[in-house]
């Protein structure tokens, strides 16, 4: 028997969601199907799978595709489904579309964030259960934050230390409204501009939300923090990076 080359990767969205379930694994492939029938795929098969963050997994083989959903979308809408799915298809053939408007209003909405942060941060379990490292606060960064006028009075988002964060100072989920900064930066003589900085980055990505340009409205933002090219000098004498 001839063996059959495969292609497989990976394509990030957002973050999870395991409860509640409405739409069922062959309701999702039969979605999928449908869609990729128009792009040339005879045998399409999709499923939930409890990601830690949302990502669709696929692999295929000539005119197969098999997909691996994260459960965030298991309760989502058919038109949301099908456009997600015109998206994966798009991409995987080379091509470049954007996330229609439908799929970006229903992850973003505040009522499914809200739904599914709690088991987000079950999930990722490098987080802390607070904002208060041993030296430092998280939520002092923000106050600077908002009496610099850098982010707006009512910003409003989950403050986390995490452990064992690498090389990364910071990070965040854009959907469910999660920042966390590497708790190396929780020790004393770390700058107050540094860890703002660190902070401040992470809610460049909040602000500018979720989209399917939002990479220069972050650049933009992020260069308006006055000491930026200092505390990024700091991170990289530390190891560290944005």
């Amino acid at each position: 028997m001839r063996n059959r080359k495969t292609a497989e990767g990976d394509v990030f969205i957002a973050t999870f969601n395991e409860k509640n379930r409405t739409v069922s694994d062959d309701h999702l492939a039969m979605i999928f199907s449908a869609v990729g029938a128009r792009h040339g795929y005879k045998d399409v098969g999709a499923e939930f799978a409890a990601l830690e963050d949302f990502k669709v997994r696929w692999q295929r083989s000539y005119n197969w595709i098999r997909f691996t959903v994260s459960d965030y979308l298991d309760r989502a809408p058919d038109d949301v489904l099908a456009s997600l799915a015109e998206v994966l298809f798009t991409k995987i053939e080379g091509g470049d579309r954007d996330y229609d408007e439908c799929f970006v209003k229903y992850i973003t909405s505040p009522e499914l964030t809200k739904a599914n942060r709690k088991d987000f941060l079950k999930r990722k379990r490098d987080l802390s259960k607070k904002s208060i490292g041993t030296y430092h606060d998280l939520n002092d960064c923000v106050n600077r934050l908002r009496d610099e006028g850098l982010i707006p009075d009512d910003m409003n988002c989950e403050l986390r230390w995490q452990d064992g964060g690498g090389y990364k100072a910071s990070g965040c989920s854009v959907l469910q409204r999660v920042v966390w900064v590497n708790n190396v930066l929780d020790q004393k003589g770390v700058p107050e501009h540094v860890l703002d900085y660190a902070v401040y980055a992470m809610m460049c990505h909040l602000i500018a939300g979720f989209g399917n340009r939002d990479e220069f409205e972050y650049r933009r933002l992020l260069s308006f923090y006055p000491m930026k090219r200092d505390a990024e000098d700091w991170l990289e004498r530390e190891g560290l990076y944005i």
